[in-house]
């Protein structure tokens, strides 16, 4: 099946964006407040443990927003870790005794709808975010008590996050998640490269320079390293086939990736980008050191920048502009 890049990475972007964190703190205070009017309307004798499940959506509502603002200054951090232990709040309300106040359907509505819709968020948030934190780290330096788990894509092999994003619209219902219409038209940006283990100097959506055939796109963090790219050795349908259950299998590869850039933001990408002494250059072009000389030098995507001997240390480049 031909991948179509632009939705593939509008997805990327819905995944990993603020405005998916706040409709997932948006997602907790409706159930909070369905599960609580609920509650109260049948005079539930032991509300006080009950009012833990209605505490927690709210204070998860809070931390999804936390969460956002945190991103939009280039944190992910905090929304990774918390959006994960989302897993953990569902295993605590299945232990309680709901069935003893709530008629089936209500335990259903609860459990395999409105739990399921907040589950749907948190795990793609996670699973959106979880290379970015810590697959440059597994790569070059593998757990000695676990060392192949640096093979394993912890995000979307191949082009399964199709599939999934799919997959909940068709079970929840069409506009559970919403793309922009039409589909912005991405472009891969060549003069900006950054490879595997380097540090990512552009939060966003890159592009392996293995291509996408059996492998993914990924999400970079701005600071963090570059994660490897992952080529699927056989996939999730071919483990199912062979009676195995999980995830498709993949091995890491180390790559060069380059940014995928919707067409309307290319003219005004990331002019304040900066590059240290010894490090590979990101982007082709015209480049000034960041002291009282300003020296200004052109540079080739993949050349060493310059130490000029700054009295600060390394010395600091700023791309100005192409060649």
């Amino acid at each position: 099946m031909m991948r179509d890049l632009n939705l593939e990475a509008a997805i990327w972007n819905l995944f990993t964006s603020p405005e998916f964190f706040e409709d997932a703190a948006r997602e907790c205070e409706k159930t909070m407040e369905w599960f609580g009017t609920l509650a109260v309307a049948r005079r539930v004798a032991n509300f006080g443990r009950n009012n833990q499940i209605y505490d927690t959506f709210k204070r998860r509502a809070s931390e999804f927003r936390k969460g956002a603002e945190l991103a939009k200054l280039g944190d992910y951090e905090f929304i990774w870790r918390m959006s994960d232990a989302v897993r953990g709040d569902a295993r605590g309300f299945l232990e309680q005794a709901l069935h003893s106040w709530m008629t089936e359907a209500e335990e259903h509505e609860f459990t395999n709808v409105r739990m399921s819709r907040i589950l749907a968020y948190s795990s793609q948030i996670t699973r959106g975010l979880n290379n970015a934190m810590t697959a440059a780290d597994s790569y070059f330096d593998p757990d000695p008590e676990c060392p192949e788990r640096s093979d394993d894509d912890d995000g979307f092999p191949g082009g399964e996050i199709v599939e999934v994003f799919e997959g909940y619209a068709n079970w929840f219902e069409a506009n559970f998640w919403r793309l922009p219409t039409p589909l912005p038209d991405y472009k891969i940006d060549p003069s900006i490269v950054c490879r595997t283990g380097d540090e990512v100097p552009r939060t966003g959506v890159w592009y392996p320079n293995t291509g996408i055939d059996m492998h993914s796109l990924t999400f970079a963090v701005k600071g963090l390293r570059m994660p490897p790219a992952y080529r699927v050795t056989k996939t999730a349908d071919e483990m199912h086939a062979e009676g195995i259950w999980g995830n498709a299998q993949t091995v890491a590869v180390p790559t060069t990736w380059h940014p995928i850039v919707a067409s309307t933001e290319k003219k005004n990408i990331n002019h304040e980008l900066w590059a240290k002494a010894g490090e590979s250059c990101p982007r082709a072009g015209v480049w000034q050191a960041g002291d009282i000389t300003a020296t200004e030098r052109t540079y080739c995507a993949g050349d060493t920048m310059g130490n000029l001997g700054s009295a600060y240390g390394l010395t600091v480049w700023r791309w100005l502009k192409f060649h």
